[in-house]
This record gives structure tokens, C-alpha cells and sequence, in this order.
């Protein structure tokens, strides 16, 4: 029998023969960096001081790179009424695209749930992800990829549950009287690898002491007086 084999920092995307080539696939987020993002100018202003835009915005443009875009396998058509509580789907590809879920399972009546009337859905995937094993998964919408017709769930999935399982992406429909097809490729998900055992697992809450103080003042004077861009050249990481 097959079996792949990792690198410590290697993830591996996986589907069944008869889909590979077919349904498209997951790829790094930073291969696919939105058209109005490239279009944006670094600065605005001719003459003079200058304002940037979050095009030089490092912390902006890292949320959009790190991690991995899961795209939906096939086009899908759907029909959604003026207040979103009815939504008709249908499509044309050999496996299902979309599953229901019961309003129940998100909403209760002592506390309804801000979802309402909107009923909740699943995505179908049909990609599994292999990690190394200390790795979990943290699936959510795509960061900075603002999608006004459906927003996905976000969850955390531990190994080994999605190595040789598909992991399905609850959605809601937030657009109105539409009626039109999502796409085969549309972005769903940005999925990005962590370890739990490197979170921070402690937390402090206090005032800030007059050191913190002087050291906030002292990083304000070198951003507004000594370069404008000392995040990006001076404390930026890459990914």
C-alpha cells in the first residue's frame, strides 16, 4: 500500500483518483492575492507628505498570504429569497455539493441565535489534508477576502480526524434575492496549520506601569519622526 511521506514542515492536499485534475485545487494563499489589492497605489499624494494605503500595511498583506485556500470543487446555482430564510441550490457534478443542517443545531429558543432566519448549510469538500501529527487545523473564512453572498464557519480540527477524512464547511447565505451560480473555484476557506502546544496558555490582565509607558512613546517617536515603514523593514517577519 502507498503510503506519503512528510517533511516536519510539509502539508499535503489529497483527493480520490477520480477527482484529481478534476476538481480544483487547494493552493497557498499568497498565489492569489486579490486583483483590487494589486490595483491599490502604495501611496496617495503627489507632492509633500504622503499617505500610505494598506498596501504597504504588512500585518494586512501577511493575513492574506499565510496559509492554504480550499476552493469549491464544483459550480453551484443557487436561488435565495428577499430574507434569506429560503435557499434552493442545485448542480450539475457527480457528488453532492451541499448538505442541510437543522436550524436547531444552531439556534436554541432561549437564546436565538444572529443567524436567523438564515438556514445553516454545508459545504461538501472533497479534499483531505495531511500534517504532521502535533499540527491542528484552523479553517475560516479568508482573511481580508471579503465574499458578500455566503460566509463559511470557522473551526479548529485536530489530527488525526482529518488526514483520511473530509472536513465539510458549514455556511450561511448572507445576499438576498439572489439568483446565480458560485463558481467552481471560489475561495471557501483559508486553512492555516498550528500547534496547539506552542500557544500561550497563560494570560495577564493589568495596568500599564510608567516603563510601559516611556517605551510606547519612545516606538510612537521612531514611527512618526524617524521612518514611516520601520514595521515593515525593521520588524516585519516573512512567512
Amino acid at each position: 500500500m502507498f503510503r506519503s511521506v512528510l517533511k516536519n514542515d510539509e502539508i499535503e492536499f489529497f483527493c480520490a483518483e477520480e477527482d484529481y485534475g478534476l476538481i480544483p485545487a487547494p493552493y497557498a494563499a499568497k498565489k492569489n492575492i486579490p486583483d483590487w489589492f494589486k490595483a491599490l497605489p502604495p501611496k496617495l499624494g503627489n507632492k509633500g507628505f504622503q499617505t500610505s494605503t494598506v498596501k504597504r500595511c504588512m500585518p494586512f498583506l501577511d493575513a492574506l498570504s499565510v496559509g492554504y485556500i480550499i476552493p469549491l470543487a464544483a459550480d453551484v446555482h443557487f436561488v435565495v429569497n428577499a430574507d434569506l430564510s429560503g435557499v434552493d441550490y442545485k448542480w450539475n457534478f457527480t457528488k453532492p455539493m451541499i448538505e442541510n443542517h437543522g436550524m436547531q443545531q444552531i439556534s436554541s429558543d432561549k437564546s436565538p441565535s444572529p443567524l436567523i432566519p438564515r438556514p445553516p448549510m454545508k459545504f461538501m469538500n472533497y479534499w483531505m489534508i495531511k500534517t504532521p501529527p502535533e499540527y491542528s487545523l484552523l479553517f475560516m473564512p479568508p482573511l481580508n477576502r471579503i465574499e458578500p453572498r455566503f460566509m463559511c464557519m470557522s473551526g479548529l480540527v485536530d489530527a488525526p480526524y482529518y488526514q483520511y477524512e473530509y472536513v465539510n464547511f458549514p455556511f450561511v447565505f448572507n445576499k438576498p434575492n439572489f439568483t446565480g451560480i458560485i463558481e467552481a473555484g471560489t475561495p471557501l476557506v483559508q486553512v492555516i496549520p498550528i500547534r496547539k502546544d506552542s500557544l500561550l496558555q497563560t494570560s495577564k490582565v493589568r495596568q500599564a506601569t510608567e516603563e510601559d509607558v516611556k517605551k510606547t512613546h519612545w516606538i510612537r517617536r521612531i514611527v512618526n519622526h524617524v521612518h514611516e515603514s520601520v514595521y515593515r523593514n525593521k520588524i516585519h517577519r516573512k512567512m
